[in-house]
């Protein structure tokens, strides 16, 4: 008798839970958190007055990865772009960015080091700042260097192939 009750427990906590998680999943493309996946970003450097394009990914676990239209432009050439995320609300994040800037002879010479914040202004839109930091290659003793930026940006919706 007890075991007929907990499966028939078990059966109405699945019939309950499963249509808030498909809905959820159809709203938010299966992802836990609204900002995962890719977003399109337009950056500023407002200290520097020149804007650039940069892909940034955001994965479940914490990851967030990046690139731009000016990272092998030097000087100075730099590494791929890795860090972390983490939600602040729904609709906000943190991030922090790292990458490695190298000489002409190609010997890491710093790590630059950019906090992010991010508020989605809905589900496919995205805004937000970010302020850099000039680090050791160990990502120790952080200066503030003014690189102040600001984004505003657009997710990448899967479209998959037409015929």
């Amino acid at each position: 008798m007890k075991r007929t009750f907990y499966l028939a427990a078990a059966a109405l906590a699945i019939a309950l839970i499963a249509p808030a998680a498909n809905s959820q999943q159809r709203d938010h493309g299966g992802l836990a958190a609204r900002i995962e996946g890719t977003w399109i970003l337009k950056i500023q450097r407002v200290t520097q007055g020149d804007t650039f394009s940069a892909l940034q990914s955001f994965t479940a676990g914490g990851v967030t990865l990046a690139t731009g239209t000016i990272d092998r432009t030097p000087p100075p050439p730099i590494s791929p772009l890795y860090g972390s995320w983490r939600r602040i609300d729904d609709h906000s994040y943190a991030a922090t960015i790292c990458f490695f800037a190298f000489d002409a002879a190609g010997n890491a010479v710093a790590m630059i080091k950019t906090n992010e914040t991010f508020q989605l202004t809905d589900d496919n839109n995205v805004v937000g700042s970010g302020t850099g930091f000039a680090c050791n290659i160990d990502g120790d003793n952080c200066v503030n260097v003014g690189l102040a930026i600001t984004l505003t940006g657009k997710r990448v919706i899967a479209e998959g192939a037409s015929d």
